[in-house]
């Protein structure tokens, strides 16, 4: 749900700031970033959901106690960091070829 240059430049950016990152393929999800990328415009899919996410998400188990205060605090600065680098770049920088 992300085209490879921006899932790049998060990877690299998350190690730069010594923040968690991971990828997790959620099988048959969807997302916005789809419509995006079938026009061929850059899109990012940014979620907090661990390999552990079979046994959270649409269960008993997904319930609000088990957010992550800090780990959506770091997706946050995250983000926030991305938009930033982003705004700073060519706009065809993140074009997959």
């Amino acid at each position: 749900m992300s085209t490879k240059k921006l899932l790049d430049l998060t990877a690299n950016l998350a190690a730069e700031m010594k923040v968690p990152f991971a990828h997790a393929n959620i099988p048959r999800a969807d997302s916005d970033s789809s419509s995006f990328i079938k026009k061929k415009i850059p899109a990012l899919t940014i979620h907090g959901m661990s390999s552990d996410w079979p046994k959270l998400l649409h269960s008993r188990n997904d319930q609000a106690a088990k957010v992550n205060p800090d780990g959506v605090y770091l997706g946050y600065r995250l983000a926030l960091a991305l938009l930033v680098r982003i705004s700073e770049s060519d706009c065809q920088s993140f074009r997959d070829k």
